[in-house]
């Protein structure tokens, strides 16, 4: 049976930095690893938002990425 082990989570935001020549936004990413990985989606989010406004551009995005080993058990 499988096992899960090493769970991380990494928030990664998205802000917008300016456009493109065409004039669609651009966007840069923000990661801030180290997140308890049984954080539910809505404090995620929430976490996400707070870092976003601490930044001088618009927030465009707030993504979850989790990783974890998987091994035999």
């Amino acid at each position: 049976m499988a096992v899960k082990k090493n769970a991380e989570c990494e928030i990664i935001i998205k802000v917008e930095t300016g456009t493109t020549s065409t004039g669609k936004a651009s966007y840069s990413s923000r990661s801030f690893g180290y997140i308890n990985p049984s954080l539910a989606e809505d404090d995620i989010l929430d976490i996400g938002q707070k870092i976003a406004g601490l930044q001088k551009y618009n927030l465009g995005s707030v993504n979850r990425q989790d990783t974890a080993e998987i091994a035999a058990e």
